[in-house]
């Protein structure tokens, strides 16, 4: 908050439900139902419509004034029946909104009482899944949003008694557990490193087709893609877990840690030099083969495309700011790059952000004395750019505000963008990504600056002398 106000103005952040609907349309013929108010889930779908340029559905109980007196049980159980006759999903996520928490709906409780009515079981092979996740907007953000959806989720599909959880048969799979900041076109460069050095992994959530589908003939109203529900539920039988993010607290790699005993590591979203280098380090150290030589290559070409532009990036002052996992490892690259990030925000509450920045800042420029925020909005952000005087900013389309006020150049990263096209196909993972990433930050500079010149060369006599007319003719002779 500013010295102005004590309120949010404008805020950095989506809502938590932003954040399960993440997480739920990355996993095989699910559908979504907002318990709550119609305009939440027309908001979520326009948003992330906007930002994918995809059709989304999300359901709704539709509450009103009606329900929000006496409770919201028949709208949230019509909700559920409407989504199963009209969707026909394997799993409905169930996610709360303002209004059902602060009414106090007893959503489990509610949803019991539909299975029980409806004569639906607990068998994932013949039933449907339905999992509740508690989200109110007024708590936290997306972020938490996703992390607790996917948290529930693998919690539903690997229940087991204690006896049962003694018995495990290894499968030799590795399970990737990424944070909500990348794109389709991320997961698929992921999905393709995995390929070539995992061989059989589990991927979830799996946003690459769900979020980026080619075009058909006839649309679906589930798309296909996701997570299959079987990987999920084969998840405890894995060798370990790599969690992509290192300032949230990934829950899904903590639960199948703590409770079967897959041991979880975390590395930081691969974008840039040093992180990508972690994420194949680790790789290795988990699956124990070699780095094949084309991501060797992909590496000496980022490094060869660094030393490039090293004469455009170099003092750059910049302002970083969106999720923080992902402004964390932006700023990484930023600092590889020789970019002064003087600016660095968050608007997710985030106990751990300001530690991890400022070691990192400390261990790669410790002249640097960056401004770090957490957990603001973006008048805030406005004031720090105001007293910083950043040369470009770097973070999503919602800052676009302060970029055209101020003059300054934006680079979008993140999410949302929805004032441009292509958000979905924005590759920032892997040595390639960083290589793009690269290309769009200098060349942003360059035509902001107009900083580029070429070689100037002394233009021979001929061409700069003025002749006269006899003297050009007798030349031509």
């Amino acid at each position: 908050m500013t010295k102005r106000n004590y309120a949010t103005v404008n805020p950095c952040v989506m809502c938590q439900p932003m954040g399960s609907a993440l997480a739920f349309k990355g996993i095989e013929n699910t559908m979504v139902l907002y318990h709550g108010s119609q305009g939440c889930s027309t908001y979520m779908r326009l948003l992330l419509a906007h930002h994918f340029r995809e059709p989304v559905d999300i359901a709704s109980s539709s509450l009103s004034e009606k329900g929000a007196v006496y409770g919201g049980r028949e709208n949230l159980k019509k909700g559920l029946r409407n989504v199963i006759n009209r969707y026909n999903p394997k799993v409905i996520g169930v996610a709360t909104t303002c209004l059902a928490e602060t009414i106090g709906d007893d959503v489990p409780a509610i949803i019991r009482e539909f299975k029980e009515e409806q004569e639906i079981g607990d068998d994932p092979e013949k039933d449907i899944i339905i999992i509740p996740v508690s989200t109110p907007s007024y708590g936290e953000s997306h972020v938490s949003g996703y992390i607790k959806a996917l948290d529930a989720v693998v919690r539903k599909f690997t229940e087991k008694t204690e006896e049962e959880k003694t018995v495990k048969i290894p499968n030799g799979k590795l399970n990737v557990i990424p944070v909500e900041s990348l794109s389709p076109a991320d997961v698929r460069e992921l999905k393709e490193i995995f390929d070539v050095m995992a061989g059989d992994y589990i991927f979830l959530p799996d946003i690459s087709e769900t979020f980026d589908a080619p075009l058909r003939e006839d649309l679906p109203k589930i798309a296909p893609g996701g997570t299959p529900l079987s990987e999920i539920a084969d998840m405890p039988n894995s060798r370990a877990s790599l969690g992509l993010g290192t300032v949230s607290k990934n829950l899904a790699v903590k639960y199948l840690e703590e409770s079967y005993g897959v041991h979880g590591y975390d590395v930081p979203i691969p974008i840039g030099l040093s992180n990508t280098d972690i994420f194949f380090t680790e790789l290795v150290k988990i699956i124990g083969c070699p780095i094949p030589e084309k991501y060797q290559k992909e590496r000496g070409r980022l490094l060869d495309a660094m030393v490039d532009v090293h004469k455009y990036l170099y003092g750059v002052k910049a302002a970083v700011y969106g999720d923080p996992d992902f402004v964390f490892s932006l700023t990484t690259f930023m600092l590889e790059l020789g970019i002064n990030p003087v600016l660095i925000a968050t608007g997710s509450k985030s106990r751990d952000f300001e530690t991890k920045i400022r070691q990192i800042v400390e261990k790669t420029n410790p002249e640097l004395e960056p401004v770090v925020l957490n957990g603001i909005d973006f008048d805030t952000f406005n004031d720090a750019v105001s007293q910083c005087n950043p040369e470009i900013l770097i973070g999503n389309s919602n800052g676009r505000y302060i970029a055209k006020s101020r003059n300054i150049p934006l680079v979008r990263v993140g999410l949302p963008i929805h004032d441009r096209v292509g958000a979905q196909r924005i590759l920032n993972i892997g040595y390639r990504g960083a290589m793009e990433l690269l290309d769009r930050i200098t060349n942003t500079i360059l035509e902001a600056t107009d900083t580029f010149t070429a070689p100037r060369q002394a233009e021979p006599a001929a061409y700069t002398e003025k002749r006269s007319e006899e003297e050009c003719v007798e030349g031509l002779r």
